[in-house]
């Protein structure tokens, strides 16, 4: 995986993530924070901000993990990977927020070309 991609899929999931938090957590205490994006040992000078409740905050931390440690050189996307690296709960629990996010943003997105 380039530098590049790695960086793009980290913006990815904390943005379905913070959306998933913003809409189904409401009510629950949100912890501000940043991510400093690191790949392979090396600084991206990139940070990713957030506000999420703890438990999502716990999936990002750890899907920003995943993706640091993720072996494939060509990234597929983890349902279709041969070796996935998430544990099944916490894979679960993403595909779900994906899920959620990704029809509700791809919406956002369509309504906005029709304005």
């Amino acid at each position: 995986m380039t530098k590049e991609k790695f960086a793009e899929d980290s913006k990815t999931v904390s943005k379905f993530i913070q959306y998933y938090c913003d809409h189904e957590h409401k009510e629950d205490k949100k912890n501000k924070g940043f991510i400093e994006l690191f790949y392979r040992s090396q600084n991206l000078d990139t940070q990713i901000r957030y506000s999420l409740c703890e438990k999502c905050e716990n999936t990002l931390l750890y899907s920003y993990k995943r993706l640091q440690e993720c072996p494939n050189e060509d990234k597929p996307s983890c349902r279709k990977c041969s070796q996935p690296c998430y544990e099944r709960p916490k894979w679960k629990l993403l595909a779900k927020i994906m899920r959620y996010s990704g029809l509700r943003l791809g919406f956002l997105k369509v309504k906005k070309l029709f304005k």
